[in-house]
């Protein structure tokens, strides 16, 4: 189309890598490269600007600036919108909040802070059409309008299977990087800090690569530069720094949560609502259930091991790899916080403790909010092959596991808990069966006392 056409003057192409040279008699020599890396000078023209930045409508600022919404043009549709539905212009501020939380956060050439468009448009529009729905009688709040009009539209449009499908290639390293996008996400982002400050002070991972080169993925070897360009130029990460990326808002960090939980899982995790919500795996061990706990073990097993001569420790790896990711994702967060960065559970194995060594423990938050005051032990014991069908031999195994807590004195490393659990786990090749004990600390006696439910309101 550009080459050797004689009614062809100028073009532009959009969305490609970077045209190489060709030979000198081709044709195609004349190209010029604009850039969407962020710019590695830091001074002068080259310093990075907020998208709000007011250019003066030529070169490259221009050209940059043309690419999604910066925030006075999605200002100007919510004045627009605002015309029909006065309330948008009430609630403006919340809006933008919203819209800036979701789907805000990319950086282009000197810009950050720019907005996905198609998401933009997508949200006002629901927005919009929830509010006018509401006019006919359907009675609806116009935060709780905003709210759900929250959701993945663009992430929609398509599908991360290439890149689950890499991710899946080279599982234990790509597991390493997720977690290190999403940690770092949490930890900013999801903070409370203001937006354009939480950017600021995020720690993104770096890609340390001249130029972005996709054919790193194609190689059959493993490259973390290979698979961040992949994400990066897919839309699933945005540049922080000219040598490093993050995840940029709520919608895709939501992707990266899915992608997360189906390498390290498996698909039928993702499939289940209830494990989703944040505080659900904790919640569910106030009250002494496991049902949450043993879908995470399964649906692990399925994706990790199916091994017949896994030992016990090759097991309570896998369940400590499944706790990590629980708590990276919020399961173990406390419902009420604010914010889930402050509970990432950090799981000790084989800490000595009372007369011998507890398998794992943690220190979660209690049920009245405090941190570090609801003790977690879990003993493990070996379900031989020969017995991995008996039923009655798997309790009994459980059984004796919950009664090693107590007999080596495991609870002697809980000082200032509160609350404790003591989960025993017989596990084997695909089985597992779990038995729980709660207890609570009497402040007279400061003795341990079992109780059935940590949780007023569990059945």
């Amino acid at each position: 189309m550009f080459k050797d056409n004689r009614y062809l003057r100028k073009g532009l192409l959009v969305g490609v890598f970077e045209v190489p040279l060709a030979e000198l008699g081709s044709g195609a020599n004349n190209i010029v490269d604009f850039s969407m890396v962020p710019f590695k000078n830091v001074t002068g023209n080259g310093s990075t600007i907020s998208a709000t930045y007011k250019h003066s409508g030529r070169g490259l600022d221009a050209l940059t600036d043309s690419f999604w919404f910066n925030t006075k043009e999605v200002e100007g549709l919510l004045e627009k919108s605002a015309i029909r539905f006065p309330q948008i212009a009430e609630h403006r501020d919340e809006v933008m909040a919203v819209i800036k939380d979701w789907y805000n956060g990319y950086h282009f050439g000197r810009f950050r802070g720019k907005h996905n468009p198609w998401s933009v448009c997508a949200f006002i529009e629901c927005l919009c059409s929830q509010l006018e729905s509401s006019e006919h009688g359907e009675i609806q709040s116009v935060p709780d309008a905003i709210n759900s009009a929250a959701r993945a539209y663009w992430v929609a449009t398509g599908t991360a299977d290439l890149i689950e499908q890499q991710f899946i290639n080279y599982r234990d390293q790509a597991i390493r990087l997720m977690e290190s996008l999403i940690r770092e996400y949490r930890e900013t982002r999801l903070s409370g800090l203001d937006h354009d400050l939480a950017l600021s002070n995020s720690q993104a991972v770096s890609l340390q690569l001249p130029k972005p080169n996709m054919n790193i993925i194609s190689s059959g070897k493993y490259s973390a530069e290979g698979m961040l360009t992949l994400c990066l130029f897919a839309g699933y990460l945005t540049h922080k720094h000219p040598d490093s990326v993050c995840i940029p808002n709520h919608e895709v960090y939501n992707v990266w949560c899915t992608l997360f939980t189906r390498t390290l899982l498996g698909t039928g995790f993702t499939e289940r609502s209830d494990v989703n919500a944040r505080g659900s795996l904790l919640v569910e061990l106030w009250e002494g259930k496991t049902a949450i706990l043993s879908s995470f073990i399964n649906e692990a097993f399925g994706t990790l091991t199916n091994h017949a001569k896994y030992k016990e420790k090759h097991y309570a790896n896998i369940v400590a790899a499944v706790l990590a990711a629980a708590s990276c994702l919020g399961a173990l967060s406390h419902p009420d916080q604010a914010s889930s960065h402050t509970s990432h559970a950090v799981t000790t194995r084989e800490n000595h403790t009372g007369d011998g060594r507890c398998d794992h423990l943690m220190r979660l938050y209690s049920t009245n909010n405090q941190p570090n005051q609801f003790g977690v032990l879990i003993e493990f014991k070996l379900i031989p092959q020969e017995k991995r069908d008996n039923i009655k031999h798997h309790e009994v195994l459980a059984k004796e596991a919950l009664d090693q807590i107590i007999e080596k004195k495991y609870p002697a490393c809980l000082s200032g808990c509160t609350e404790r659990l003591d989960i025993g786990i017989a596990i084997g090749s695909n089985v597992v069966h779990i038995l729980t004990q709660l207890h609570k600390l009497d402040a007279a006696t400061k003795k341990w006392i079992p109780v059935e439910c940590l949780t007023s309101s569990a059945s």
